[in-house]
């Protein structure tokens, strides 16, 4: 009986991999190619290194939090990372259900759980009004919820899953104009777009060669892109003093005060 399953689920991952026939990336044949190669340890070791990556880009999340605790405001970060977070989540959960895939489905239900946290401790010192990111995080939940029950259900979740992705991922680019402007990474964190770099490129190798899925290898494709320009604003830029250091200087200069001017002798 466990065989007759077994073979039926193998039967159904190969009429989805046949209706998902297509090639929004240029790599796409160059994967098809390697794809019997990738067995074995191989194959297991890049299904278990893109959830450790993806839970590294969950937790990045927290320094940033510390900084807008301790400061007491938001600042000039943005809330796309952390809302982006886990509406892609969501998204991911859906798509992962209806695929059967655990590798996908699992650590995107901790990446909800992260990003609810990250967004209400935003929200609580976040001086403006969070309701448009609700309400648009809400109308691509419900959406997704609602495509899922359709016959072309789990292409319109992929292809949203898709969009998400890159949104997550590029998120950090909706203060490059700043970055740029004032020549300074501070209101760019980099522990989220490393953790990003190192993310999309795990999802995109076992995307495209050992799940064969272009809903999971082309927007981590993009993804890379995105966090690549990221970083290399940090090798432009420099990275930006440290709060500590920030802090020392004023005891610095107590430290050393300036020396009264001697009165000329009569």
């Amino acid at each position: 009986m466990q065989n007759m399953l077994e073979i039926a689920r193998k039967e159904d991952q190969k009429a989805i991999s046949e209706k998902r026939d297509i090639s929004p990336v240029p790599y796409v044949a160059a994967a098809a190619a390697a794809a019997p190669i990738v067995t074995g340890f191989p194959a297991q070791v890049l299904a278990v290194t893109p959830p450790l990556f993806y839970f590294y880009l969950q937790t990045s999340g927290i320094a940033t939090c510390s900084k807008i605790k301790e400061a007491g405001t938001t600042g000039d970060f943005s809330p796309a990372q952390f809302v982006s977070l886990y509406t892609n989540g969501t998204v991911w959960v859906i798509y992962g259900a209806l695929a059967q895939d655990m590798t996908v489905l699992i650590p995107n239900a901790t990446a909800v759980g992260f990003g609810l946290y990250y967004t209400s401790v935003f929200a609580k010192y976040h001086p403006e009004s969070m309701m448009k990111w609700y309400a648009g995080s809400a109308a691509i939940i419900a959406g997704s919820a609602a495509a899922a029950t359709l016959p072309n259900g789990l292409d319109i979740v992929g292809w949203t899953g898709c969009a998400m992705a890159v949104i997550l991922l590029s998120s950090p680019l909706a203060v490059v104009g700043k970055v740029m402007k004032d020549k300074s990474t501070a209101a760019l964190p980099f522990g989220p777009s490393l953790a990003g770099f190192l993310n999309a490129s795990t999802w995109a190798a076992y995307g495209s060669l050992v799940a064969m899925d272009p809903y999971i290898y082309a927007p981590n494709g993009l993804g890379m892109a995105a966090c690549a320009i990221q970083l290399s604003l940090f090798g432009i830029y420099g990275f930006p003093p440290s709060a500590s250091a920030e802090a020392a200087k004023p005891v610095e200069e107590a430290a050393e005060p300036e020396k009264p001017e001697e009165k000329p002798k009569a």
